[in-house]
Order: structure tokens, then C-alpha cells, then sequence
């Protein structure tokens, strides 16, 4: 998931939790039926365990891609020590260090 995909996500979260608290909490300011209540809480409700699985996704990819590098790795182990075997390493290294 690229970065704005998640900072999409994350600002749908935020406003779906606004939106839930606004509409959960003010039964007596609001001006609508409570069957309109209803089925706005129900669609948020869907929405925040929608953007929950679909953040826990971004984390889980996170943490394959690394596994996948690692494995990269253990297959080359086996090289002959040398400038190619360090480079790789190297490279692949580099990869597993960077912050996102």
C-alpha cells in the first residue's frame, strides 16, 4: 500500500470516528429520524472495521516484504565469499533498514 493509500485510509478512519461520536452522542441535538441514525451509525460502523482490516493489511505487507528480503538472503548464502556476495548483501541490507 503506497503512502498515500494509507494516509487515505487513516483520514477516512479520523472522520468516520468523528462522525460516529457526532452522531452516537448527540441524539437530542440532531434534527433527524432515528431510523436515519441508524443506518448512518451502521455505515460507519462498516466504514471504521473496513479501514481497521485494510491499515492491519499495510502492516502485514510491511512485514512479508521484509521476510522476503531475509529470504533473498538465505538463499545466497551459499556464494563464495567476494564483491558480488557483499554488494548483494549490501544492497539488500540497505533495504532492510530503511524507515518508513
Amino acid at each position: 500500500m503506497d503512502a498515500s493509500s494509507k494516509s487515505y485510509i487513516e483520514t477516512v478512519s479520523r472522520h468516520c470516528y468523528s462522525q460516529l461520536t457526532y452522531y452516537q452522542f448527540n441524539t437530542s441535538t440532531l434534527k433527524v429520524s432515528e431510523q436515519y441514525r441508524a443506518g448512518r451509525l451502521s455505515a460507519l460502523k462498516y466504514v471504521s472495521e473496513l479501514t481497521f482490516r485494510y491499515l492491519q493489511e499495510e502492516k502485514r505487507l510491511r512485514e512479508e516484504f521484509r521476510q522476503k528480503l531475509i529470504e533473498q538472503m538465505k538463499l545466497h548464502t551459499a556464494l563464495q565469499d567476494g564483491e558480488y556476495k557483499n554488494g548483494l548483501y549490501d544492497g539488500l541490507n540497505e533495504m532492510l533498514n530503511v524507515k518508513s
